[in-house]
């Protein structure tokens, strides 16, 4: 057993308790045959020990979740050059040999034990593509691919992972700086430090100085096109798109080698994905919203020309749970490309109550409707009511700008509300606040980047009961949530913060927590570096397999 050329192999078979995926390890080497061993814990071999891993009808037992720890696991078992055979169910052969024999059909979908009389030991399903670009992520290379009668059987061959850094170009237009440019710098940065080659093209000069400053290559997109803002843009943009996508096609070929391309906007969305798929480049998609109020534009118009490029990319990130359930019920994306990854911030948190001002209320975002800036003046008037020296500062610039001024004049709060206009630094004004309220009821709303800024402040936040706000402000744990559009709960809450300093201290004590755990930019960046892995690896192998 210890000749250099005596070959291991393992064979991982199931056992008899399936309810807990226990697995019988049958190793030559100084493991006995049958020791029963649980794969949820690593295997007790050490790093690149087998020649040649055999795992039959063994994978679909796990959870997805569970299944890239096990193979993970398996890859650092096996040896460079080594084997991994597998057997799984092929879910498209079952589909069509029990068309008529639907009980049949759910027998084989969902797993029966004879012995144990269980049903739905089966947990994963697989695809050809879905089980090659799975092995490709442990560097597992598909040598040999076989349909046997309802399975897949194949075998894998491990590689050198390779030590090239991987290209990413991130192509957006944007007609500002708002909370997606911010994220998206800091995310950029964060994937940069992760080892990705990152080159950005973007229309937005500002955003490019920024980028520029953090090291990142950067192009200017020339052609400015906006399909989804009012008719003017419309007619604009129809003229404009034959250059545009001129100008997307010389991108592609300059940027032919790249490895995936990553995009935001819409106009990329339905212009610079075409043109990426027939250049066979992998394509990534972030979705920071919802997109019924977008689909409902120029009759109709928009939702057209989306509903056509929507299968184009390998993988679609949303920032939340709110986000995804309308892009797979409205937009009708495939709820498998869809992976959702919570924004993050590049801060460090810090203990900023020496520069709290007492009974400063601070709102930071862009004026405009849905925003909430009025609903949030509306309730100013009855929270100086019971704290007359509240005073409230609203942070942030935009074509609302005359309604909430108005709605200042109309309920007399001149000396309590100051339109503080566009600042250099909006943390500066946010490390002033004693409460932040976000009062968005905006129904695109994808994330909320202003409350997550606030909690690695330890500000308590208030805000409406909207969209994805819920998913990161838990009432009465780490901050107060209002009924949606309730002016009347909305300054209750402010009210009871600032009068309750222990309420205050509790949620500040649990808000830094939950940013450390939650948005901390190196996380989210590395989040994001798997799926973007995963949307190169099924690219690669939807070629393999086809």
């Amino acid at each position: 057993m210890n000749k250099k050329d005596q070959t291991i192999k393992i064979n991982l078979g199931c056992g008899k308790d399936i309810r807990k995926d226990w697995i019988n390890l049958d190793a030559i080497a100084k493991f006995k045959p049958d020791v029963v061993h649980d794969l949820h814990k690593p295997l007790p071999f050490k790093d690149n020990y087998a020649d040649y891993i055999l795992a039959q009808d063994i994978l679909e037992h796990f959870t997805r979740e569970d299944l890239d720890a096990v193979l993970s696991d398996i890859a650092r078992v096996l040896k460079i050059g080594g084997t991994l055979e597998v057997r799984v169910p092929n879910l498209e052969d079952i589909f069509e040999r029990f068309e008529e024999d639907k009980e049949t059909r759910n027998e084989f979908l969902y797993g029966t034990t004879f012995e144990t009389g269980i049903f739905g030991a089966h947990k994963v399903g697989f695809t050809d593509q879905m089980l090659v670009a799975l092995m490709m992520k442990f560097n597992l290379i598909l040598e040999k691919l076989d349909r046997d009668q309802t399975n897949f059987v194949a075998t894998f061959k491990k590689q050198k992972p390779s030590l090239e850094p991987k290209k990413l170009v991130y192509v957006n237009q944007t007609l500002g700086m708002g909370g997606a440019e911010v994220f998206m710098r800091d995310l950029l940065v964060g994937l940069k430090k992760n080892g990705w080659n990152v080159s950005v093209y973007t229309n937005n000069n500002r955003f490019k100085k920024i980028l520029i400053k953090e090291g990142i290559k950067v192009g200017l997109i020339k052609t400015v096109v906006d399909v989804i803002g009012d008719w003017k843009g419309l007619v604009k943009g129809l003229i404009l798109w034959p250059k545009l996508l001129l100008e997307y096609l010389t991108i592609i070929n300059k940027e032919k080698d790249t490895d995936v391309f990553l995009m935001s906007g819409f106009i990329e969305k339905i212009l610079f994905s075409p043109l990426a798929m027939f250049k066979n480049i992998p394509i990534t998609w972030i979705e920071f919203g919802p997109m019924e109020t977008i689909f409902a534009k120029f009759l109709r118009l928009p939702k057209v020309l989306y509903f056509l490029v929507k299968s184009i990319p390998q993988k679609v990130i949303t920032s939340s749970y709110n986000s995804r359930n309308s892009l797979t019920s409205r937009a009708r994306i495939s709820l498998s490309k869809l992976r959702i990854i919570a924004c993050g911030r590049n801060i460090k948190v810090k203990d900023t109550l020496k520069n709290e001002e007492e009974n400063l209320v601070v709102c930071v975002s862009r004026l405009e409707a849905g925003k909430g800036q009025d609903l949030l003046v509306k309730a100013f008037a009855q929270v100086i009511k019971e704290v007359p020296k509240a005073k409230l500062k609203i942070v942030g610039e935009g074509d609302f700008k005359s309604i909430v001024e108005k709605e200042i004049k109309k309920y007399k709060l001149e000396k309590s509300v100051e339109l503080v206009g566009r600042v250099k630094d909006s943390m500066v004004e946010l490390a002033k606040a004693q409460v932040v309220v976000f009062p968005s009821v905006w129904p695109l709303e994808g994330f909320g980047l202003v409350m997550i800024e606030a909690m690695s402040l330890g500000k308590p936040v208030v805000a409406f009961d909207n969209g994805p706000v819920p998913e990161i402000i838990e009432d009465a744990v780490n901050g107060l949530l209002a009924k949606s559009h309730d002016t009347d709960h909305l300054a209750k809450q402010i009210i009871t913060l600032l009068k309750t300093k222990k309420l205050r201290d509790k949620f500040s004590k649990q808000s830094k927590q939950d940013f450390k755990n939650k948005y901390q930019i190196e996380a989210v960046a590395q989040k994001y570096s798997q799926v973007l892995l995963e949307a190169i690896n099924y690219h690669k192998a939807k070629d393999i397999v086809s």
